[in-house]
C-alpha cells in the first residue's frame, strides 16, 4: 500500500484546486486518493510486465467515492423503494 505524505496530499489538492469544508472530509478524500494511487500503481506494474497495454495516472477524479465517480460517468442512481 502506498503511503501518501502530507506534502504529496497538499500538492494534489493544489494541482487540482481541491478544498474541503472540514477536516473529516479532508481525511475521507485523502483515503480515497490513497486507494486510487494504489490502484494506479498496481495497474502500472501490469503495464510494465506487458499484462495490459495502457498506463493509468492520478487525476482530478482520484479523490471521489465510487458512487460519485459513477454519477459523473453517467450512471443513474435509482432511489431505494419503500416496502
Amino acid at each position: 500500500m502506498s503511503l501518501v505524505s502530507d506534502q504529496e496530499w497538499e500538492e494534489y489538492k493544489a494541482k487540482f484546486q481541491k478544498s474541503y469544508p472540514d477536516p473529516e472530509e479532508d481525511i475521507m478524500r485523502r483515503g480515497r486518493y490513497v486507494k486510487s494511487k494504489n490502484m494506479v500503481e498496481e495497474h502500472n506494474k501490469k503495464y510494465e510486465t506487458g499484462e495490459v497495454t495502457w498506463k493509468m495516472a492520478i487525476n482530478h477524479l482520484s479523490d471521489l467515492t465510487e458512487e460519485e465517480y459513477a454519477t459523473r460517468c453517467g450512471k443513474k442512481m435509482i432511489p431505494p423503494t419503500s416496502t
